[in-house]
């Protein structure tokens, strides 16, 4: 299925509350588990994805590390303006293993704003972002209500089929060690340009 989160598919961060240039927002919407957008040390840290136009979303995923509490909310206006909810979840803490989170819904939205409201650490990071759907008048026959969200149990990272990602270790060439993004962050950084 599409995922409209991607750049090549119209998806734009238009807000981030933090940013580190070595780590911008637009890394999250990249497709690649390798990169990613941290946090600067504060919480809560938020940001707004625009999709390219108001569709249904039926699934929407992440991929992050050391993120506690994570928010969703929407908005279906062409102004991101005004705010629903969709989900509040509590993330266990995997240490430097990747969290993934699946949860199924089935919302209209033109903009979703994700809140990463408290973190395992001092900085976290949202590797990736990923939102599934379709058209408007595409009907989900019986799947739950409008407005509706079922999550699915989150799963620690060594790859799941269900949530659509492979196992970071299936890849000799997988990328930095967010973990230690984060912890180049917080002291300052560096050393970084070689692994990219």
């Amino acid at each position: 299925m599409k995922d409209y989160a991607r750049e090549e598919n119209g998806g734009l961060i238009v807000m981030a509350s933090c940013s580190d240039e070595r780590f911008p927002p637009e890394n999250m919407l990249d497709g690649k588990d390798s990169t990613f957008w941290v946090t600067t040390g504060m919480f809560p840290q938020e940001f707004v994805l625009k999709l390219e136009s108001a569709i249904r979303v039926s699934k929407i995923t992440t991929l992050s590390l050391n993120v506690r509490k994570l928010a969703v909310e929407k908005c279906d206006q062409e102004k991101p303006d005004q705010f629903e909810k969709v989900f509040e979840v509590e993330l266990a803490n995997r240490g430097d293993r990747l969290q993934t989170e699946v949860h199924q819904v089935n919302i209209k939205a033109k903009y979703l704003k994700f809140m990463v409201l408290q973190g395992h650490g001092e900085f976290a990071t949202v590797n990736r972002v990923s939102v599934v759907g379709g058209d408007d008048e595409g009907g989900y026959g019986e799947e739950p209500a409008y407005g509706s969200m079922q999550r699915q149990a989150s799963v620690g990272y060594g790859g799941s089929a269900a949530a659509g990602f492979p196992a970071a270790g299936s890849r000799p060439d997988s990328g930095i060690n967010p973990a230690a993004a984060a912890a180049a962050v917080a002291g300052g950084g560096g050393g970084f340009d070689d692994e990219f």
